[in-house]
């Protein structure tokens, strides 16, 4: 089986690339991966994979440290790494690479890469344009010289509404639609895996794992570099940064009769590839969760992780503002709060009943508990911060 992913050091990437080593783990030497990706850091795509998945990626796995060696020899012989880069005329591939792409059929191609940004500025609109518009175009243009037997394209739930809450859902929604225009001119096999609000794992070990902290983990961040401004200003130190308790004076708006649909990474990984290896009928899959976890079961819990109190739920933005309230709705709260004061959005996922069933598969429920395990992991990592940014 070959495979050719785009994405792979990403969120949804990184657990696909886990989940198709942890199903073919039995018999490797019949697995081929190819993935397109940035060098970074100085690091080049193949040493960015490589230490992935021998650091992260064995946890995933559960792999005993005597059998770490068999993943090891695995990266040399079986995986491929081409430098390629959305933004760039034919994805920056040199010839060479593209012989070799062209060289074997392409049993499924998933394109996973994306630029996540839920602002509204101009210049991030463009950016998305740019990453996820003409970026998923060239990535069409190349899989039409190339023998793909599926392409799949992973978008966002949230691209089937009617009007889209900031520039990033209706880049996907418009990435979508060249997907669609290609599957119909050149008769390609295509898949449209759309998960929901992405978190860290919770069937896979380590629990709560993630490495991209947007939507609500930014909303935390928020929070947790004011009060470490606060009490840095106040001690001239920053160790009691959770255990010091913060008061906030302000209205946040969110819906008390609503939620937000939060559903597991390493449950999207798993589903996206049983879909796949099962040969399920349809095109369009919503991978989402059960049920909401309800704004006022989650946003107290994110208040409390960083020992914050005195804020007030408000059913809408407030026409007068104080200096904090001023800050939050102009940055953070101007991207979270579409999402909060929404009405319940339902889902269908009736195609995916027998591919969950034949897999013994289920949705973690995002309850109070799976929550605050989520929190305990992004409090671990500061939520994405460097010690010294904080």
């Amino acid at each position: 089986m070959r495979i050719v992913l785009t994405g792979a050091t990403g969120l949804i990437g990184r657990n696909l690339l886990f989940e198709i080593l942890k199903q073919n783990y039995s018999n490797l030497e019949e697995l081929s991966i190819v993935v397109l990706g940035r060098g970074k850091n100085g690091k080049t795509i193949c040493q960015r994979i490589r230490k992935l998945i021998l650091e992260e990626g064995v946890l995933y796995l559960n792999v005993k440290a005597e059998h770490i060696s068999t993943i090891e020899d695995f990266t040399k012989t079986n995986i491929e790494c081409v430098a390629a880069d959305l933004t760039q005329e034919k994805l920056g591939i040199t010839d060479e690479d593209y012989s070799k792409l062209k060289k074997e059929p392409i049993d499924f191609f998933f394109h996973v890469a994306a630029l996540t940004d839920l602002g509204n500025a101009h210049n991030v609109e463009q950016s998305l344009k740019r990453t996820n518009v003409y970026g998923t175009r060239r990535i069409l243009e190349l899989i039409a010289g190339l023998k793909v037997k599926e392409f799949c394209y992973v978008g966002t739930a949230y691209s089937c509404r009617d009007k889209c809450r900031n520039p990033y859902e209706g880049s996907k929604l418009e990435a979508e639609q060249s997907v669609r225009e290609f599957s119909r001119k050149h008769k390609v096999r295509c898949r449209y895996f759309k998960p929901s609000v992405t978190c860290g794992r919770l069937i896979e070990p380590p629990l709560g794992s993630i490495n991209k902290f947007d939507v609500f983990y930014g909303w935390v961040a928020f929070f947790l570099k004011l009060k470490s401004k606060k009490i840095i200003k106040r001690q001239g130190k920053k160790k009691l940064l959770y255990e010091d308790p913060m008061k906030i004076d302000m209205k946040i708006c969110y819906n008390l009769k609503s939620g937000l649909n939060i559903v597991p990474a390493d449950f999207v990984a798993k589903v996206m590839y049983q879909v796949c290896i099962q040969n399920a009928p349809g095109e369009e899959y919503f991978l989402v969760n059960n049920e909401e976890t309800p704004h006022k079961v989650y946003i107290p819990l994110m208040l409390k992780v960083l020992n914050l109190c005195g804020s007030i739920q408000v059913d809408k933005v407030p026409n007068e503002l104080n200096p904090l309230e001023k800050i939050y709705y102009k940055t953070v709260g101007r991207i979270f709060t579409p999402y909060v004061i929404s009405e319940p959005i339902s889902f269908d996922t009736c195609n995916l009943y027998d591919v969950l069933k034949r897999a013994k598969l289920s949705c973690p429920p995002v309850n109070e508990k799976n929550f605050s395990l989520l929190m305990e992991y992004a409090k671990k990592v500061n939520f994405g911060f460097n010690p010294e940014e904080l």
